[in-house]
């Protein structure tokens, strides 16, 4: 019997199939659940009800069967395309019918006489329990959709981004790299390359945060960093030209803690320009001394137009410098506290061969396996400044040959320009544009940067290279170079390239002269082979390079010849 005095308000349209025994309320049910707007339907097995499910999708089931079918309730669950309430009606209450019910997970269960309203009620909750199922499931395929795509893309995007940055990085026994990112991307870069010179350039970077947001700048910034290498720029114009990239790239609180590195083989020499990482150590393995070095600038992107400190020491092959982020320095012991640089640098001094073995072995001990918060990233480099390791292997490379032609190009530069643009990159890289000879990139920039420099150096800033029979003269040399260049009031450079076509390929002409009073560029002209010194050694290297070298007069002209073959 079923009680209709509490009716209620139309509901709306579901689909609702009872599996009901024929029976005197059977036939009223329904008609009933029809007056109310679901739409409803009657089965007589479990058998029918399972065909209709697989062919249909349903909202509700009500099961009205004298004899409860408890077997098939599984099978009916499975069958169904999403989750299926279902409510029984049963003629009592029992204690074992409920157990039941509740192992079986039925979502609600009402007593005959059937009171209409409450059936309504109940119906109501079980057909908004399914639709919150049917969102939670559709939220949870969509996310799964979403993690899946991500993943994809992280991959891709993190195999582009490791070929950008491993593209052009020079392997070199020199350089020995250990990095533990925290992410699939690394806040943390290493970019190492070397000038048509033999300048060898390394780059460490930490970019505040971690993951892709922390490395979307990598990509242009390395850009940046190996084109100027291989123009010859110095690692001072590379910092400025990074740092006004980044100034324009990242809001403002995104920056990046970066320390440069050039190595100069001739002058046995190391600069470094330090923009807030943490302080780095120059040990020397053979005396076991060490030299702090720490930050002198701000890090890049927060400022533009800013003037960089350096810092320049005299190095040997006995020397290794040893860059760290600030992961490492921060990283805790379960009590909370830091590594620091005093276990970092003890850790370092104890072997040449095997200093960043020790070290991460002492950093594990530290932490004793726990959670890595930073990115971690430990570079050593060897001073080797008198092997060269990184000049080995200069592998001649496969370009389409230009055809030699005639042309003629003449360059000038007043003390106003010399006092703020390194003209020899772009001068060496407009003689490539023009003729193609990548492959002679380095012994033409050797020329150009030679010639430039006595022209500079002896004729316009009438310098001494006596001066650079020390280090420390050297360094001295540097710094009165830098005073008289920016006191110096008058004096111009020019530079006139002249090429012609030959059988084998080609011949360039270097014309240089200057306003100033010429050197004496017959003194020490000793062999290379010889010359241990820090100076006398340019004009002898660009004579080995050329066909033919003339200084005119007093000094302040010289001509050039470099021959060249397809």
């Amino acid at each position: 019997m079923i009680n209709q005095q509490q009716p209620m308000p139309n509901s709306p349209q579901a689909s609702i199939v009872l599996l009901q025994d024929a029976g005197t309320d059977a036939d009223s049910l329904q008609t009933l659940l029809l007056q109310h707007g679901y739409l409803c339907l009657s089965v007589a097995s479990v058998e029918q009800l399972i065909e209709q499910l697989a062919h249909q999708a349903i909202d509700l089931l009500i099961i009205t069967c004298q004899q409860l079918p408890w077997q098939s309730i599984e099978d009916i669950r499975d069958t169904a395309d999403s989750y299926l309430p279902i409510l029984v009606i049963s003629d009592q209450l029992t204690d074992s019918l409920l157990d039941q019910c509740a192992a079986l997970e039925i979502d609600a269960v009402i007593s005959r006489p059937i009171n209409f309203g409450l059936l309504l009620l109940k119906i109501r909750s079980s057909l908004k329990l399914r639709k919150l199922y049917q969102h939670e499931n559709e939220q949870k395929n969509q996310l799964l959709t979403y993690w899946q795509m991500s993943d994809l893309e992280h991959e891709v995007a993190a195999k582009l981004f490791n070929n950008v940055l491993k593209a052009d990085f020079l392997e070199t026994s020199a350089v020995e790299v250990v990095m533990s990112p925290m992410a699939l991307f690394n806040g943390d870069l290493v970019l190492v390359g070397k000038t048509p010179e033999n300048h060898l350039h390394l780059l460490l970077g930490d970019f505040t945060g971690h993951g892709l947001s922390a490395s979307i700048a990598a990509t242009p910034l390395a850009d940046i960093f190996y084109g100027m290498t291989r123009k010859g720029f110095d690692i001072s114009e590379i910092t400025a030209e990074i740092n006004a990239k980044l100034y324009k790239m990242l809001p403002a609180n995104r920056f990046l803690a970066a320390t440069l590195v050039a190595l100069y083989p001739e002058s046995q020499s190391m600069k470094t320009i330090t923009c807030g990482l943490p302080e780095h150590f120059l040990v020397n393995h053979t005396d076991n001394s060490h030299i702090i070095i720490r930050s002198a600038n701000f890090p890049l992107g927060i400022q533009g137009g800013v003037e960089f400190e350096e810092q320049i020491h005299h190095v040997s092959d006995d020397d290794c410098l040893y860059l760290l982020t600030d992961g490492i320095f921060e990283a805790e012991n379960p009590q909370g506290e830091l590594f620091g640089g005093e276990r970092i640098l003890n850790a370092l001094r104890q072997s040449q061969q095997d200093a960043m073995q020790i070290l991460q072995v002492k950093l594990g001990e530290h932490t004793g396996g726990s959670q890595q918060k930073d990115d971690n990233t430990l570079v050593k480099l060897v001073c080797a400044v008198n092997s060269v390791p990184w000049r080995s292997g200069d592998a001649q490379l496969k370009l389409k040959s230009v055809a030699a032609t005639k042309w003629k190009q003449m360059m000038e530069f007043d003390i106003s320009s010399l006092r703020e643009i390194n003209p020899v990159p772009v001068m060496v890289n407009t003689l490539m544009e023009i003729q193609g000879l990548q492959n002679y990139r380095q012994d033409i920039f050797m020329i150009v940067s030679e010639l430039f420099a006595n022209a500079l150096d002896h004729g316009v800033l009438a310098l001494d290279s006596a001066l650079k029979n020390s280090p420390e003269g050297f360094m001295q040399f540097y710094a009165l170079k830098e005073d008289r260049l920016q006191q110096q009031q008058h004096g111009k450079i020019r530079l006139l390239f002249i090429h012609q076509p030959t059988e084998q390929g080609g011949r360039l002409i270097f014309k240089v002269s200057d306003s100033g009073k010429g050197f004496d560029w017959r003194r020490d002209r000793n062999r290379l082979e010889t010359n241990l010194g820090f100076s006398g050694r340019g004009v002898k290297l660009v004579e080995t390079l050329c066909s033919s070298l003339v200084y005119h007069g007093c000094g302040n002209r010289v001509t050039a010849v470099f021959d060249w073959r397809y």
